[in-house]
C-alpha cells in the first residue's frame, strides 16, 4: 500500500524538477541559436539582422572609441553604424570578420540569460564580452552588451596592478 502511494507522490514531487531541466535545455538551445545568428549577422555586417538582435531599450558598453554607455536603440545604433563602417573599411563582400566566441558560458534565470565569452579579435588583448538577454514573444533579445578588453603580457593578462 505504501509503495502504491509513494511512487505517485514521488513523481509529483519530481515533475517540476524534470520540467525545469527540460525548459533549461530548451532555453540553452534557443539561446545558442540566437547567439549564433547574432555573431553571423555581425560577421557579415548584416545591419537588419544585427539590430533586430537587440531590445529597443538595450544598453551597450563598447571596448574602445565610445567611452559612454549607449542607452536605447537610437544611441546604440548610431554608435554601431560607426563601428560597422570602421570594420567594413573598403571591403565589399561579407564576411567582414570571423568572430569565434571562446569559453562561452550561458546562465539561464527564467526569462533572463547571461552569456559570457572571449574573443581573439585584437592582437595583444584579451577581449571579454557579456550579453544579457531577455526572452520575449519574438525570441531572445539582447538587453545589455558589455565589451571590455585587457592587455596581454606574453599571452597572459597582466596583473591588475600593471593595468593603468
Amino acid at each position: 500500500m505504501v509503495m502504491r502511494i509513494a511512487a505517485p507522490v514521488l513523481f509529483l514531487l519530481m515533475s517540476p524538477l524534470l520540467t525545469a531541466q527540460g525548459n533549461d535545455a530548451a532555453a540553452q538551445s534557443e539561446l545558442r541559436d540566437a547567439l549564433a545568428n547574432f555573431v553571423l549577422a555581425f560577421d557579415n555586417l548584416d545591419w537588419e539582422k544585427f539590430r533586430l538582435s537587440f531590445s529597443d531599450d538595450a544598453t551597450v558598453f563598447y571596448p574602445r572609441g565610445f567611452p559612454q554607455r549607449s542607452n536605447g536603440r537610437a544611441e546604440f545604433e548610431k554608435s554601431f553604424k560607426v563601428v560597422f563602417d570602421q570594420i567594413r573599411a573598403g571591403k565589399t563582400q561579407p564576411p567582414y570578420m570571423d568572430l569565434q566566441p571562446r569559453d562561452m558560458k550561458i546562465q539561464v534565470f527564467g526569462t533572463v540569460a547571461v552569456t559570457t565569452f572571449h574573443l581573439d579579435d585584437r592582437i595583444g588583448f584579451l577581449n571579454r564580452r557579456t550579453l544579457v538577454l531577455n526572452k520575449t514573444k519574438a525570441g531572445w533579445k539582447i538587453v545589455h552588451l558589455h565589451a571590455s578588453e585587457i592587455p596581454l603580457n606574453e599571452g597572459r593578462p597582466r596583473p591588475v596592478a600593471d593595468i593603468k
